[in-house]
């Protein structure tokens, strides 16, 4: 699975950067995004994943900053 750590990105950069991952990587869900625990990174890439239409789960309970991203 293709990831994208977004651990010392500025939070302005990351709109870009996330939607070039998922539009490279459209075709090979799932992928993973890891947000590191700031909920406003968080919230950043929860709105990048619903314009897309694709569903974002925790990729285990322990690391909430952890996502992962597919169209299931």
């Amino acid at each position: 699975m293709k990831s994208l750590d977004l651990h010392g990105i500025k939070h302005r950069d990351v709109e870009d950067l996330v939607n070039a991952f998922i539009g490279r990587h459209f075709n090979m869900l799932p992928i993973e995004i890891i947000t590191g625990n700031s909920v406003d990174m968080q919230e950043i890439v929860r709105k990048i994943v619903q314009s897309y239409k694709l569903k974002m789960e925790s990729s285990n309970y322990f690391n909430l900053g952890s996502y992962v991203i597919s169209d299931k």
